[in-house]
């Protein structure tokens, strides 16, 4: 796991504090997966272009530059964590889920099912003991820890089908974003601290913009 130096994430360090090891851990194998799932799929044209693009990028690194791009310490997926809506009504089981139309054909492949189960096991355990450091690790609005804490394990994995049509790459409409990412690992050192801080500051940021909208994020 890179060490990055907090104190340079400006303006956000003050409620962002370093995550304890049991946080950062487990993401380096949970974004590999998830990179792993996306070839998959792009393999099966399954996914838009700018996914494509992002397995096409991940499948040429090598192992070492393979293993910094996913040593971020918060997750490169997309699971609807910023939008309280889709959690809202987990005890009735009327999950509100909009995912895009290439997204959802994908909840029935065991893969991507799988993947769906790590991830929300994941983050069952963050919004249950680590709940501060949600919102960096996941993108996670506090309702949506707040209603996610509440559950069983056994009902955040039977719900592994529905939520695999959301997880998808943060920053498909930014491919700049993973142009830099896929650039830093490919370079090591400097250039992928520096990428590294730059998704740091994009998720709180993001966070921080839906949160002062009201808890709302426009779907795709």
């Amino acid at each position: 796991m890179i060490d990055y130096d907090w104190n340079t994430v400006s303006g956000y360090r003050s409620w962002i504090p370093q995550p304890p090891r049991e946080v950062v851990e487990p993401l380096p194998d949970l974004n590999a997966y998830c990179l792993e799932v996306l070839v998959e799929q792009a393999h099966a044209g399954t996914v838009n272009p700018a996914a494509c693009r992002i397995a096409e990028r991940w499948l040429a690194l090598d192992a070492e530059a393979r293993r910094r791009l996913a040593s971020h310490p918060y997750l490169l997926f997309d699971a609807g964590f910023a939008d309280p809506r889709r959690w809202r009504n987990l005890e009735s089981a009327q999950v509100c889920d909009a995912p895009q139309a290439e997204y959802e054909a994908q909840s029935a492949t065991p893969r991507a099912i799988t993947g769906a189960q790590f991830v929300l096991c994941y983050a069952w355990s963050i919004a249950g003991r680590y709940a501060n450091h949600a919102p960096l690790a996941l993108g996670m609005h506090p309702q949506c820890a707040q209603q996610i804490a509440k559950q069983s394990i056994l009902r955040m994995l039977l719900l592994a089908r529905r939520a695999a049509g959301w997880l998808r790459p943060r920053w498909l409409d930014a491919p700049e974003v993973w142009d830099d990412l896929v650039r830093g690992a490919a370079e090591g050192g400097i250039a992928h601290t520096r990428a590294g801080l730059q998704g740091i500051r994009l998720v709180v940021a993001e966070l921080a913009t839906v949160m002062h909208r009201g808890g709302h994020r426009d779907s795709g």
